[in-house]
């Protein structure tokens, strides 16, 4: 063999394989003879690590008030996001397996909720307006109820804009942050949508990307803004019968309009960063807010129920 070249993977290589091009690539796949992917839908190949701490209170107080608090601190390692397999794995090649390996996409650390009922002081059996009678029948029997939600942001994943890598071993390309940068040049937690929030020069070029997937793991250890919700409700139930109640309820979400960040479509040529759940082009957050949303519900019977929406933004 000449010096430089690549030995065939077996006798006639060149002239057996006509699905696909016989390329040094397909010959250094690990099954070169065959050109489709190789799915293994029995392999037993994924692992995951979680490990948290995790804390409950709950106590139910005098005059119909119930409080729960939950905070979980968390970390879940993973190579099992997406369905990989030994032989056609979802992003590196089939001799990088062990990159696979990295913080989980879903990785939330920190999670804290605060649930709450309240069944307030009015009709018949609490402090005010316990005679009974009309006002009873308006203004009793009402229960405020509420939840509050604050996350800590999931993690980055960003690839390369450019990726000329051969499809034999997978068109993904990890660009790793530059050692003593930081990638993002205004905080994640509170920024102007119209500057840059990642510093796309803190991370290789993607103008190096020729036959190199970069040095970046799966999942990067930087994170996407936090999360934070806050829902109420108001409901009241009429014993009709034996057999049949009616309710009538209200439910508040995202009461203080909290702006919230996914998926968004992007345009535009130039380096980008393509992310998980946010899409930055140039450095910069495209946004999608979850608006303040109001639902009312009418339910008589276990079986019939009427539901009225409103929605701000």
């Amino acid at each position: 063999m000449a010096p430089g070249r690549l030995p065939a993977p077996f006798p006639d290589f060149a002239t057996v394989v006509t699905g696909c091009a016989p390329s040094v690539a397909q010959a250094l796949r690990p099954f070169p003879q065959y050109c489709n992917t190789i799915p293994g839908l029995n392999e037993n190949q994924g692992s995951s690590s979680y490990h948290a701490f995790q804390l409950k209170a709950e106590h139910r107080f005098s005059k119909g008030l119930w409080a729960l608090l939950s905070y979980t601190n968390s970390k879940l390692i993973t190579n099992a996001d997406f369905a990989e397999s030994l032989l056609s794995p979802t992003y590196f090649s089939p001799f990088e397996r062990s990159r696979n390996r990295s913080l989980a996409i879903e990785d939330v650390p920190q999670a804290l909720n605060i649930a709450y009922s309240y069944e307030l002081p009015f009709g018949r059996g609490k402090a005010w307006l316990s005679q009974g009678g009309l006002l009873n029948a308006v203004l009793g029997g009402w229960t405020f109820n509420g939840v509050y939600r604050v996350q800590s942001g999931i993690p980055f994943q960003i690839s390369s804009s450019n990726c000329n890598v051969p499809s034999q071993f997978i068109n993904f390309c990890s660009p790793a942050l530059l050692p003593g940068r930081s990638p993002f040049l205004l905080s994640p937690s509170g920024f102007d949508p119209n500057n840059p929030v990642l510093d796309v020069n803190s991370f290789e070029p993607a103008a190096g990307f020729n036959f190199y997937t970069g040095r970046g793991p799966r999942v990067q250890n930087f994170r996407q803004p936090g999360y934070s919700d806050f829902d109420i409700g108001l409901q009241k139930s009429f014993q009709i019968s034996e057999r049949f109640r009616f309710q009538l309820r209200g439910d508040a979400f995202n009461v203080l309009n909290a702006h919230h960040f996914n998926n968004e479509e992007y345009s535009g040529v130039g380096p980008y960063l393509v992310l998980d759940s946010l899409v930055v082009v140039d450095g910069l957050i495209s946004t999608a807010t979850v608006p303040f949303r109001l639902l009312l519900t009418c339910q008589f019977g276990p079986q019939c129920s009427v539901q009225l929406r409103a929605q701000a933004g």
